[in-house]
């Protein structure tokens, strides 16, 4: 059985419109992410100057403190606090040469010794840092930054630790605020997206339903308003390629027809020539012996040139038949009177080969009545040469492979016209009976000498007239091909 590879066959392709929406939202999700490290670096950075800022002037504020009244200082203060644990902490400390005190470096290298004179709630009695300036480092186990700085005089030295976890804060909370409105509209960027990229490719769409709704035998040039540059090179090669298959059909039609018409003239010349032989040989029988071999031999040939003159009849139909698009010169008749004529032409044949053909005609809207001689009741429009063509394939068909009887019977209901041909012979099993409506084909012993064309023409035929044929077991015990076709309105 021959298979025809579609697209549909392969495994499924990836759609070009969700990869570019990946590739750009990806493209996008991708520098997004940059830009929130980016962002969130840099208000990092800025809440590093504003705290810095802040703690400068909070130790500023207690230098100043301190050189103003330096007798009215508590000598313990609350910090700022969320939650239970401290934002900042804060010392004074006073510069002296008392034994007593604890000692600082004074950056220069020279020990210093200092009186704690404030601190905060949480702050210890040791000093935060040493040195003066900025310094970072683990406190409590966390992360502080602080900042140590003295007087004009060098009298004083104020601390200022705060939680470095405020600044991650601060910088996280400005990047969000930067970050967010970007966030929320990537749906609606993917969204615009996916309008984008379909509105580029609806050149493609169009494309696609212009080959989808042509008809088979339509291949003439599509006609695309104005498609992109990136598309015109497809639509060329599909019109290209729609050109040579045009070219290709043209010629192998012509081929066919011209092969069919010329293989007549010497078939038919060459049966004259045997016919004339065979009848020569009537006067020589008497005198040669050998005559009866060479008059079978001679029937023979006449035998072969028919079935050579049947499969170019049958080449011919093919030819015409052969297009997709093949419309039909349609006129209303009547299969019942054609029928019964294709029987009558092949009765003799049938008789010649001990086959009996009988015929029955049954209208279901009357009753079910028989009504072999009344043709009114199974009027159609359709090609009268054509339906013919196909009765005479199926009784033909049968009458080969018959072994006593072929029935020909057509069943009219409302809308259809039934026509059945049974004949008694080998039949055909189920799982071949696909296989022999197409051409070529010859299944087991219903081989015959036919040329395997007559059944898949029957089936074309069929098909042109909106109906179809099929294959089945007869009642008969041998092969049922039922043909259903639509029925014409009128009754006269």
């Amino acid at each position: 059985m021959s298979s025809t590879a579609t697209a549909a066959d392969s495994a499924p392709g990836y759609s070009l419109r969700r990869r570019l929406l990946w590739l750009l939202l990806s493209t996008i999700a991708v520098l997004w992410g940059l830009i929130a490290a980016a962002v969130f670096v840099r208000a990092h950075d800025m809440a590093d100057e504003l705290f810095d800022t802040q703690m400068t002037q909070m130790a500023s504020s207690l230098l100043d403190a301190s050189a103003a009244r330096p007798d009215a200082l508590p000598a313990s203060l609350a910090a700022v606090s969320h939650g239970g644990a401290p934002d900042f902490v804060f010392q004074l400390w006073r510069l002296e040469d008392e034994d007593d005190a604890d000692e600082l470096a004074d950056g220069k290298g020279r020990a210093t010794t200092a009186t704690l004179l404030v601190r905060s709630a949480a702050a210890p009695s040791t000093p935060l840092v040493d040195g003066d300036g900025f310094r970072e480092h683990l406190w409590g186990k966390e992360l502080w930054r602080f900042v140590s700085l003295r007087d004009a005089a060098g009298h004083y030295q104020a601390q200022v630790g705060q939680r470095h976890e405020l600044r991650y804060v601060l910088a996280r909370e400005a990047a969000q605020s930067v970050l967010m409105p970007l966030l929320i509209g990537l749906p609606l960027l993917a969204l615009a997206i996916w309008l984008a990229v379909g509105s580029a490719l609806r050149p493609l769409s169009a494309a696609t339903a212009a080959v989808a709704a042509r008809r088979p035998e339509a291949l003439d040039a599509l006609a695309i308003e104005q498609p992109p540059a990136e598309v015109l090179p497809l639509i060329d090669a599909l019109n290209a390629l729609f050109a040579r298959i045009r070219r290709t059909l043209d010629s192998e039609r012509q081929f066919t027809a011209n092969a069919a018409h010329e293989l007549r003239t010497p078939l038919a010349a060459l049966k004259t020539h045997a016919q004339v032989a065979l009848r020569a040989e009537n006067d020589a029988e008497r005198r040669y012996p050998a005559v009866p071999e060479r008059r079978h031999a001679l029937e023979q040939v006449i035998a072969g040139v028919d079935r050579m003159t049947r499969l170019t009849e049958q080449l011919l139909l093919l030819a015409r038949l052969d297009p997709e698009g093949t419309t039909l010169p349609r006129r209303p008749l009547d299969l019942a009177a054609l029928a019964i004529d294709v029987c009558a032409q092949l009765d003799g044949s049938a008789r010649a080969q001990g086959v009996e053909i009988g015929f029955a005609s049954v209208d279901s809207r009357f009753g079910g009545s028989e009504s072999a001689a009344n043709g009114a009741s199974f009027r159609l429009d359709g090609a009268a040469e054509l339906l013919g063509a196909l009765v005479r394939n199926l009784v033909d068909n049968a009458i080969s492979h018959a072994r006593g009887n072929v029935t020909v019977a057509l069943l009219r209901t409302s809308a259809v016209i039934e026509l059945t041909v049974d004949d008694d012979g080998p039949g055909i099993p189920e799982e071949q009976r696909r296989r022999a409506l197409e051409r070529f084909e010859r299944l087991g012993e219903r081989g015959g000498g036919g040329s395997g064309l007559g059944l898949s023409i029957s089936a074309r035929i069929a098909q042109l007239h909106g109906g179809d044929l099929a294959l089945a077991a007869s009642p008969r015990d041998g092969l049922r091909a039922c043909v259903r076709l639509p029925a014409g309105d009128g009754e006269g």
